[in-house]
């Protein structure tokens, strides 16, 4: 299982606020069925990988859909083959590691 954390940007909007075009990729995401957690400044999607991407590229294409000329799209992909694994299980392994860790 793959776990994608993804960043659609896009540039020349007429307005500093981009959540309009962010939400018309997101809702692509949405009905794509694949398990995701939207944050602050991307989205981390988790799944096979195959699908993940196929989706982050019509992602990517929503957002020319508002008339924007370019867009900017960073993918970072932890594609792990030994055993299935979920952002909640990374950072829950982080947080018990943390409980005898001294600063």
């Amino acid at each position: 299982m793959a776990i994608v954390e993804v960043s659609v940007v896009p540039l020349g909007t007429a307005r500093t606020s981009l959540s309009n075009e962010v939400a018309r990729a997101v809702a692509v995401l949405q009905a794509s069925g694949l398990s995701y957690e939207l944050t602050a400044m991307g989205t981390i999607i988790y799944g096979d990988l195959d699908k993940i991407l196929e989706t982050v590229r019509a992602m990517h294409e929503s957002c020319f859909q508002s008339g924007v000329q370019r867009v900017l799209t960073q993918i970072k992909i932890d594609d792990r083959r030994d055993q299935a694994s979920t952002p909640q299980e990374k950072v829950r392994s982080v947080l018990e590691k943390m409980k005898g860790a001294v600063p």
